[in-house]
């Protein structure tokens, strides 16, 4: 390898990432909120194809439409503050994103460690919660292998959760940070069949003795579990079954509970037609998740998902089928439509049904337009309706 001079482009690189976006979101009786919110990110990688690299990307979001309340807790904890606005879950901030050193894949062996966006899968459990302006990030070591027969397996172990709101949220509450003991294992298995990932995922989040009833009780709703699954995809079937075991406030102790997907696509010249059925019993719960992606863009369970709460007893897992569609449009664009339909796992109780649209156009190398609408018609839970614009550029 001939040497990287310091000043090299093969050595340093740098990037910028901003996204202006508007959103509209009004939560049953709570006034419609308006925000219009920029996000920036700044990094730099230094020793780009080098054996070892260093990054460092800080993030900040400010916002120049502030009708809205910032954090789900309904208080000035973040900014902005405005008491009876439903919630919008960007509030202004800047924070150190991401810090990690990584010595690349040498015989097949990689390190990181630091600051550092992870994410598993499809993100149903291990995610980075991209579509808020804030990431979700974690401090960790993590060590990987890939052999030459496609086989790889990634451990990963975190003390720290940056969440979505910022590390300038007081450090009294749970909004700013989850810590305890994280363990992620991900292994991608070649087969006759097609590929399996497999997986365990410990999660320990501290007990925090120290904090406010409130945040110490929202902790213990989240408690301890140990979720082990895989998942497969074959033609168009995907498949994937997990079972979690653990202890947390809301299930009275110890608790056992399953999950399973599936989902069928069918492609018909350009338009992709497709349906599933996502489902987990009561108890179960993904705190890392990026929940958007699932159950419906308008975020009706997201904290039941997360496992802070059960809707005051109402929620009793998840039994969602849907539908969709992906097309291409003229002059570009790509239009996506979703229907889902939410019941608790005995499909029983039905929480509501959902109707989703995504319009995408890439205007050039370095910026994407997307635009986002959902309506959720609640039966248990109260109407949401939300639409959003956003240009996402890439510097």
């Amino acid at each position: 390898m001939d040497d990287v001079g310091l000043f090299s482009e093969d050595f340093a690189e740098a990037s910028l990432l901003l996204r202006p976006r508007f959103e509209y979101r009004k939560v049953g009786d709570l006034e419609g909120a308006n925000a219009l919110t920029v996000r920036a990110r700044s990094g730099l990688l230094l020793g780009k194809g080098a054996p070892v690299s260093l990054f460092a990307e800080v993030e900040a979001t400010k916002a120049l439409i502030d009708d809205y309340q910032s954090n789900p807790l309904g208080g000035p904890q973040t900014q902005p503050f405005n008491p009876g606005y439903s919630v919008i879950g960007d509030p202004e901030h800047e924070e150190l994103n991401q810090l990690w050193a990584k010595i690349n894949p040498i015989g097949g062996f990689g390190a990181k460690v630091g600051r550092q966006q992870i994410v598993r899968n499809n993100m149903a459990f291990i995610g980075h919660v991209a579509w808020r302006q804030t990431e979700q990030t974690y401090d960790a070591v993590e060590l990987s292998y890939t052999s030459d027969t496609d086989f790889s397996v990634t451990y990963a172990y975190a003390d720290r959760v940056q969440r979505i709101f910022g590390d300038t949220t007081p450090a009294d509450l749970p909004l700013e940070e989850f810590k305890g003991d994280f363990h992620f294992l991900d292994a991608k298995i070649p087969t006759s069949f097609g590929p399996i990932s497999a997986y365990m995922y410990h999660i320990d989040l501290d007990e925090r003795p120290d904090l406010p009833g409130g945040a110490q009780a929202a902790l213990a709703n989240v408690g301890e579990s140990t979720t082990i699954g895989a998942s497969t995809t074959k033609g168009p079937l995907y498949v994937e079954a997990a079972y979690q075991s653990g202890e947390s406030a809301l299930e009275g102790g110890d608790y056992d509970s399953v999950y399973g997907h599936v989902k069928y696509t069918k492609k018909l010249d350009k338009l992709s037609l497709f349906g599933g059925i996502e489902y987990w019993s009561d108890g179960f719960k993904t705190p890392l998740a990026t929940v958007h992606a699932f159950n419906g863009f308008a975020d009706s369970v997201i904290l039941q998902r997360i496992g802070l709460n059960d809707a005051g007893g109402l929620f009793q897992g998840m039994f969602n089928p849907y539908v969709g569609f992906s097309t291409p449009l003229p002059g570009g664009f790509v239009l996506k439509g979703f229907f889902h339909y939410l019941a608790d796992e005995s499909a029983s109780t039905v929480y509501g049904s959902e109707i989703d649209a995504v319009l995408i156009k890439k205007l050039s190398d370095t910026a994407t337009f997307v635009m986002k609408g959902a309506y959720f018609m609640g039966d248990e839970y109260a109407d949401i309706s939300q639409v959003s614009v956003q240009i996402d550029f890439k510097l």
